[in-house]
């Protein structure tokens, strides 16, 4: 859906607790080329800002599946650090 709808952003809330449905997202998201269209989200007070970025960080660390390129680390890097309200016309 985030491919095709220029103002339909995902994010990532409360993804870490499963790393490898985060994973899987995340490989989707760069097979589709819409790292731009993903929003960093913590699922706080649940958790913490800082335990969804090392869940962040620990997937990308994953080598990848044979055949499969990783994950881009730069890009969840992006992610992590991106202004989501600017892109969003919220600031």
């Amino acid at each position: 859906m985030i491919r095709k709808h220029r103002h339909v952003y995902a994010d990532v809330s409360a993804l870490h607790y499963r790393p490898f449905q985060l994973w899987h997202s995340l490989r989707l998201v760069q097979d589709y080329g819409v790292w731009p269209k993903l929003l960093f989200g913590s699922d706080y007070p649940f958790t913490t800002v800082d335990a969804s970025v090392e869940g962040l960080r620990r997937v990308g660390r994953v080598p990848g599946i044979p055949g499969l390129d990783p994950l881009d680390v730069d890009q969840i890097e992006q992610l992590i650090h991106r202004p989501s309200l600017d892109l969003l016309g919220l600031a």
